[in-house]
């Protein structure tokens, strides 16, 4: 998360991921889709969040940050920094905007309107209004210097010091390794079982139908990576692997092998893994302390 920050203030913008491996559950994975904006037709009603994407249903998804954990870290993040900068009467932007959310594409493509407006391209992050500081603030911020004006300079400046409120001076937990292990192993392992492998012949078969050749719904994205924007070929392509995803039910009966082998992997690994959901707590009570003190 640090380095995402440092990234950002750099003025690198920020995009959305969508690879077939899934989240891991190391600590701050985004684990469900973009929420859509309130109806036109009702600008008072709050809006009508998507339902969880598959990696959010996962059984590892306990031991992974949600998105509004993630998101109030990051937020709870860059305001110790900010506290950091003041204290050598530097500015640092907090801002209030946070990259695009990545949409869950664990299995390929799955929401129709992305489909239908992006092709396979993701949605492009929201710019955070970051622009690189001074070089004496920027040497402040990454700790290049040791002191500054006769102070001293945090360790690994105050990017390190304000990871460090969120998260201590500890090691991250062995059992965020194992999270993420089981998390790909377990995809991995889904791909050969007889009721995934059926249920992706199915989906070939629709798309073969509608005048697509692709063996997996992990395939089509391929052909379109590096271009600068969807193509009508790449639009159509994406709608029809999403709705042959529908009608042949692949989410629900990948998802289903999946879990299966997830649960039995986290059984044997239970007493480790809790030591991570324990240190996301903790996390998420010292962001929570940071904004307060704040007033956010």
């Amino acid at each position: 998360m640090c380095l995402g920050l440092v990234l950002a203030v750099a003025g690198c913008a920020s995009g959305e991921s969508g690879g077939s491996g899934g989240s891991g559950g190391s600590g701050g994975s985004a684990r469900g889709p973009e929420s859509p904006p309130a109806g036109a037709d009702a600008p008072s009603a709050a809006p009508a969040a998507k339902a969880p994407g598959p990696s959010a249903r996962l059984p590892i998804a306990r031991y992974s940050l949600t998105t509004e954990e993630s998101t109030l870290l990051s937020k709870a993040e860059r305001r110790a920094m900010a506290e950091c900068m003041s204290r050598y009467g530097l500015p640092y932007d907090t801002v209030s905007e946070s990259p695009a959310g990545s949409s869950d594409r664990r299995y390929g493509i799955l929401d129709k309107t992305e489909a239908q407006t992006r092709g396979y391209h993701p949605a492009k992050g929201s710019d955070l209004g970051l622009k690189r500081p001074s070089d004496e603030a920027w040497q402040v911020l990454t700790g290049d210097v040791g002191t500054y004006k006769g102070h001293e300079v945090p360790k690994g400046g105050c990017v390190a010091e304000a990871g460090r409120a969120l998260r201590g001076d500890a090691e991250p937990p062995a059992a965020a390794k194992t999270a993420q292990e089981i998390s790909v192993s377990a995809f991995e392992e889904s791909r050969s079982a007889p009721e995934v492998k059926n249920v992706v012949a199915d989906w070939s078969a629709c798309m073969k139908g509608k005048g697509y050749t692709y063996a997996s719904p992990l395939d089509p994205a391929d052909d379109f990576t590096g271009r600068p924007s969807a193509t009508p070929q790449e639009v159509s392509t994406a709608v029809a692997d999403v709705a042959c995803k529908e009608e042949t039910k692949l989410v629900d009966t990948w998802l289903i092998v999946e879990a299966g082998i997830q649960q039995t992997k986290l059984t044997a690994h239970g007493d480790a893994l809790a030591v991570l959901e324990e240190r996301h707590k903790q996390q998420v009570d010292a962001a929570r302390t940071i904004l307060a003190r704040a007033g956010e």
